[in-house]
């Protein structure tokens, strides 16, 4: 069990999943293809919002900073970190998707995923945002840990920046890639 006193920074792409449950008793007229009765559906966080979750139950203190789109997604996802008392950070990016990844569930088999998200990197004054937000908190974290999903936020340039100046200050970092 981690110690409360432990307080970790998670810089990375957030996203959420989403899943949708039901049953498929039939083929479509229009297709062929099978027709999915939803019974219910659930929401929670991906990407570098489920490692902050994991941290949260294991009791950390947990602060999460990234950037995000100016969406209804990425109020969701706000809330959800609310939710789980996570400090969020999040720099809003006006022609950024916030990642929401459906995926439907049919007796117990993913039946199709479709994604909605932005995979590009973020823009310049993007990075700028959240290293200039990095800077201005680091010292109320003991440990940096960095979760690459891929999706834009840790491009080299704010990787790079990130654990230069962590390592100034005698910073923990953990770096999480997807590559």
């Amino acid at each position: 069990m981690a110690n409360l006193s432990t307080k970790v920074l998670v810089i990375g792409d957030l996203m959420i999943d989403h899943y949708l449950w039901g049953s498929a008793n039939r083929i479509s007229p229009e297709a062929p293809v099978q027709v999915i009765d939803i019974d219910n559906e659930s929401s929670v966080l991906g990407g570098a919002g489920n490692v902050v979750n994991n941290l949260t139950a294991l009791g950390c203190q947990v602060g999460v900073l990234s950037a995000i789109g100016m969406d209804d997604v990425g109020k969701e996802l706000k809330n959800m970190l609310d939710n789980i008392n996570a400090t969020s950070y999040l720099i809003l990016q006006e022609d950024r998707k916030t990642s929401k990844k459906s995926r439907i569930i049919a007796s117990n088999s993913q039946v199709v995923r479709y994604d909605k998200e932005s995979k590009d990197d973020i823009l310049k004054n993007t990075e700028d945002d959240i290293l200039n937000q990095f800077k201005s908190i680091v010292k109320l974290y003991d440990i940096i840990l960095l979760s690459d999903y891929g999706k834009g936020v840790l491009t080299s340039y704010l990787t790079l920046s990130i654990i230069k100046y962590a390592n100034t200050k005698n910073k923990r970092v953990l770096v999480d890639p997807k590559g």
